[in-house]
């Protein structure tokens, strides 16, 4: 008697656990899982071109997935690459002159990270350095030496790509320290309200090409951009570190009446190298399968976004398996 209670009470048990698991598997409306309930995605700061892109990320993925609750956190290139070795965040954006020194310990790396793998490069950034049309005095690189400098976020790429622009002008913190200038730091937004009260001199920001926060402030101040010279943009892209020239259009901003040559980064999309390969393929083929969803919102970047050119500039050796199985689907990758 005791048996046959055991045996009732046993498949009692196995039948509620198999009517649970059909229900979960009913809500998820075929839908893939996350291994976790949460996903954080390093993105740049407000005001910057990144914060837009994991905005329409977030939804993505928060529909692509059942029941996963996904948010953005404000970083910047080197600092969201920091993060995601330490697990702060799962996936983020960074540049790719970035990622290599990330795994070597070079620029803006006390050493090399191990556990960052890369998704996908996205689109061109072209790098910004502007100021006022009230500055006068400042038309040319050299004459923001005994500025105040805004540089975006303090882990950003930004700076690190500034300052080895500027050495090819000779140009470092301690030559700006020396003449008078100042460097600041911070998100976008407050960068541009603060040269808009004259609280900077020169504001320095990545776009594509255009910086939403510097059109912000146009309306009342017009915008003047520094032009980068041809020899020294030659010069870098000589170099091998990620950084290549090309040209903020003309009209990008109301008072810029032709093109103006700058130097460009590639935005790219990393991961934690430890996260679980179905998950990461389910995450890089949504945000593909997704790109009419991001030319609806951000157009001007969701333009470059191409399965096509996502693995320029990156090696494939630092592929996450899970990307790399989409790829390889998708004809990208042999």
């Amino acid at each position: 008697m005791r048996k046959i209670t055991l045996l009732i009470v046993i498949s009692l048990t196995c039948l509620l656990t198999a009517c649970g698991n059909n229900e979960a598997n009913s809500n998820d409306s075929g839908k893939p899982s996350a291994p976790d309930k949460f996903l954080e995605i390093g993105s740049g700061p407000m005001g910057s071109g990144w914060y837009p892109i994991t905005t329409v990320m977030l939804d993505v993925y928060m529909d692509g997935f059942s029941g996963l609750n996904v948010s953005q956190i404000e970083g910047g290139s080197t600092a969201n690459l920091k993060s995601l070795e330490i697990g702060d965040i799962q996936l983020g954006l960074n540049y790719t002159s970035d990622f290599p020194a990330a795994l070597e310990g070079g620029d803006g790396f006390d050493k090399p990270l191990k556990e960052i793998s890369s998704i996908a490069a996205l689109y061109p950034v072209y790098q910004t350095i502007a100021t006022t049309e009230d500055h006068a005095d400042i038309n040319r690189i050299e004459d923001i030496v005994d500025k105040h400098i805004f540089l975006g976020p303090k882990g950003g790429g930004g700076p690190v790509a500034f300052w080895n622009m500027m050495e090819e002008y000779g140009i470092d913190e301690s030559a700006i320290a020396e003449a008078g200038g100042e460097i600041s730091y911070g998100n976008y937004s407050d960068g541009a309200s603060m040269l808009k009260d004259n609280n900077i001199d020169v504001f320095v920001g990545g776009g594509a090409p255009f910086i939403p926060a510097l059109q912000e402030i146009e309306i009342t101040k017009p915008v003047k951009i520094i032009p980068i010279d041809e020899d020294k943009l030659e010069s870098i892209k000589e170099k091998g570190i990620g950084i290549a020239s090309g040209e903020i259009p003309a009209k990008t901003y109301k008072q810029q009446s032709e093109p103006i040559p700058t130097y460009t980064m590639v935005t790219m999309l990393s991961a934690r190298s430890d996260l679980d390969e179905d998950y990461v393929y389910n995450l890089t083929k949504l945000f593909w399968d997704n790109i009419p969803v991001f030319e609806e919102q951000i157009p001007e970047r969701a333009k470059h976004f191409t399965v096509d050119t996502a693995l320029d500039g990156i090696d494939p050796e630092t592929l996450h398996p899970g990307a790399r199985k989409y790829y390889e689907e998708a004809g990208t990758l042999e």
